[in-house]
């Protein structure tokens, strides 16, 4: 064995602990985080299974709606946890009055729980992803994956308009 080859070997190795020891830490400084500072959300299941986090009262169901769904697994980047805030944001400050009156909806959606686990043929999803999805009578009827999030995730003005415009686009075609 050479000793070029018995570095790389070595220079290996180095990264890959360091990479799990990373992991670990992080890992750790997040459950500790979200377990001291933010409080469960209220839970209920929908039409389609879906986990939602709700902070509003119980409202009849439209017979025409806009859903907005944030795709996440179990454990999320910092990247991934601002993509979800921002379009939170996006849609409270652009439309909190379709939010307050059940004209649009928001649900972050788990698709590593089991019951979730369908979205991800539904909407062929590949990474974290912000779906808009129109209903009609309870049938979705026309949906969209806004892709340009991971663009704009470090531009927060151009993310919340891009996040707003295309909201805005469907609630209008209604």
């Amino acid at each position: 064995m050479s000793y070029k080859t018995a570095l790389k070997g070595l220079l290996l190795i180095f990264v890959v602990i360091s990479l799990g020891f990373l992991t670990i830490k992080e890992s750790h400084k997040r459950s500790d985080s979200v377990s001291a500072a933010d409080p469960a959300p209220a839970e209920a299941a929908p039409a389609g299974n879906v986990t939602v986090r709700s902070d509003a009262p119980e409202r009849p169901a439209r017979s025409r709606k806009i859903v907005a769904y944030y795709f996440h697994v179990t454990y999320r980047c910092p990247t991934c946890q601002t993509i979800e805030a921002l379009s939170e944001e996006a849609l409270r400050l652009g439309f909190a009055d379709a939010l307050k009156d059940g004209t649009l909806e928001w649900h972050p959606v788990n698709v590593q729980l089991p019951e979730n686990r369908h979205f991800i043929q539904d909407y062929q999803l590949f990474t974290k992803s912000l779906i808009i999805a129109r209903m009609k009578d309870g049938r979705q009827v026309e949906w969209k994956n806004l892709e340009k999030v991971w663009e704009l995730v470090w531009n927060r003005q151009a993310f919340l308009a891009y996040v707003q415009d295309e909201v805005r686009a469907f609630l209008e075609r209604e």
